[in-house]
């Protein structure tokens, strides 16, 4: 019996050792992965970058809710916001984003500009149909330089749908393009509240 005693504790005090990986994950669940190269992939000529940890509170979420419906309450947490300099001039936000998608979790890294419009987009992870599509340069070009106002207007009243498909999108992708922009609309809203002074 205190075998048994002595093999249960051990187990359990194997599983409270894990508990703090499976935080650590559960925070970096919009990490950017390679903070350096994504940076340097959408702002070539930057000198430096600041990370900033910000949370999305009640207030934040509220307002999400405002602009999109179906959102899942515990999709919002801590977020990192990467500040991008010129030569000591704010040249753009870099912003990663983990979204639903088709076959697990798609991860998607924005940058916005100064004025939080859609300066850029790429996934760092994905396995969903109409990846190549959405990273696209005609799809990006179809985002560059629209607002949070803009992109809401493309989605129908349910904000799950496009209002009007484009003709370079088929319609076996439009719920991948759906998606995309329903995770620009959140991360430029998220960008904007959580740290107003990018706004």
């Amino acid at each position: 019996m205190p075998h048994l005693y002595h093999r249960t504790l051990g187990i359990l005090l194997c599983m409270l050792a894990l508990l703090p990986a499976a935080q650590t994950h559960a925070v970096a669940y919009c990490a950017l992965r390679d903070p350096v190269g994504t940076i340097a992939h959408f702002y070539p000529d930057y000198t430096s970058y600041t990370a900033v940890d910000g949370t999305v509170n009640l207030e934040v979420r509220a307002l999400l809710n405002e602009h999109l419906s179906n959102l899942h309450f515990s999709e919002f947490g801590q977020h990192t916001l990467y500040v991008v300099y010129q030569n000591g001039e704010l040249v753009g936000y870099v912003h990663a984003r983990t979204e639903k998608g088709d076959w697990g979790l798609d991860e998607m890294v924005w940058a916005l500009n100064p004025d939080l419009t859609v300066s850029d987009f790429r996934f760092q992870r994905s396995r969903s149909q109409g990846r190549d599509l959405t990273e696209s340069p005609q799809f990006v070009a179809w985002l560059n330089g629209r607002s949070v106002d803009d992109i809401v207007g493309l989605l129908d009243d349910s904000g799950n749908f496009l209002k009007s498909r484009p003709d370079f999108i088929p319609q076996s992708h439009e719920l991948m393009a759906t998606r995309v922009l329903r995770s620009a609309v959140k991360t430029i809203l998220i960008t904007g509240h959580v740290w107003p002074q990018s706004s």
